[in-house]
């Protein structure tokens, strides 16, 4: 469910038992209000007019607060989006409409200096608490314009409540030792997490959760993020100054550049999906499971084909492939545990951005 607030500046989305919140100031700054239990939107609003948070020297107001970090402007935490041309880097955006089309909303901004458009996109589906987040990225200059370098186009930037500490799980491994968790109290700076190699790998998964009071199997709050993604891919995770927590996460590993678009050319980012649960880390799984099962698995309730199908199989069920999927997420790179993969199967709802100029599908690479 989608609701509009705020002279129609606020959004609300909810979903089973959550809800996301997001605000754009006077001066077109796309900024995070909550991430967490249902609320209303009376709520929204009030937290809307909150006042920022007061100056300090050498940090920017934005820092931690913002839905879509670009380069550019007075930033200091690591940007979602990073562009250039012969002349110009950086991005200075400007709101240009939004719109809610069934439970997807669309938050549309423009830069005229590099002729670029960008489409924010967020869906929260009522049956889940899961929120899917995505970014196009177009050049709309005219015939001729110079083209557009993408060094970096994140999927989303997570931003998590203010908590006195938080603690990060991961998974881990190498070849017949996949999916290794190891859990860590984070640390102001920077963890990065990815692969090089063309692929999601056995080394680390693009998965993440966070708990901040010791969650448990049954109890506590969990965060978690997953990228639906099969190639080369990077997630960061920074623990402001402040204390401020942010999760940006996309295709590629570094700023080398994704494509270039000439005019015409857009480049949809994959999907990262982001999950609030209070059920602790066996409730944040059973959430995920569900949202898979329900949206992204393609015929998954129905009867599954057998192990002798040609073209497919079942994923493992050995203790050490399926005990990562009772620790908060999904741990695969197909993001499901117990589904059956086909090489250039159509990847079910969850991958409704479409294909782009220049973009691998998830799908490429069946799942380990």
């Amino acid at each position: 469910m989608i609701e509009t607030g705020g002279n129609g500046r606020t959004w609300l989305l909810s979903g089973a038992a959550g809800s996301y919140a997001l605000h754009l100031t006077d001066r077109d700054e796309l900024v995070h209000l909550h991430w967490g239990p249902r609320i209303s939107l009376a709520d929204a609003e009030s937290l809307a007019a909150e006042p920022p948070p007061p100056y300090w020297p050498f940090e920017s107001q934005l820092d931690g607060r913002e839905e879509y970090p670009v380069e550019g402007g007075p930033r200091f935490v690591r940007p979602a989006l990073s562009v250039r041309t012969p002349e110009v880097r950086g991005t200075e955006w400007r709101h240009d409409g939004s719109t809610a089309v069934d439970d997807e909303l669309r938050l549309r901004f423009t830069d005229p200096v590099h002729h670029l458009g960008l489409t924010l996109h967020y869906r929260m589906r009522e049956d889940a608490d899961v929120v899917e987040r995505w970014a196009t990225v177009a050049h709309e200059g005219p015939a001729g314009a110079p083209a557009l370098e993408l060094l970096r186009a994140d999927a989303a930037a997570w931003t998590l409540p203010r908590r006195e500490r938080w603690r990060l799980s991961q998974l881990h491994g190498r070849w017949a030792a996949e999916s290794r968790l190891v859990r860590s109290a984070l640390t102001p700076g920077e963890k990065i997490l990815g692969s090089r190699r063309g692929h999601t790998g056995h080394q680390h998964l693009p998965w993440v959760a966070l708990d901040a009071e010791g969650a448990t199997e049954e109890s506590g709050e969990v965060y978690g993020c997953a990228l639906g993604w099969s190639g080369s891919w990077r997630i960061a995770v920074q623990q402001l100054p402040d204390g401020t927590v942010q999760i940006t996460g996309g295709a590629g590993h570094d700023e080398s550049g994704l494509l270039r678009l000439a005019p015409g050319g857009t480049y949809t980012t994959p999907v990262f999906a982001g999950l609030w649960s209070e059920g602790g880390f066996g409730g944040a799984s059973r959430a995920w499971h569900a949202w898979q099962l329900a949206h992204v698995v393609p015929g998954a309730t129905a009867s599954g084909p057998s192990s002798t199908t040609p073209g497919r199989r079942p994923a493992s069920t050995s203790p050490r492939n399926s005990s990562a999927c009772s620790h908060g997420g999904p741990p695969t790179s197909a993001w499901s545990c117990s589904s059956w993969t086909t090489p250039g199967s159509a990847p079910g709802p969850v991958t409704a951005p479409g294909s782009a100029t220049g973009r691998r599908t998830r799908t490429a690479f069946p799942a380990d």
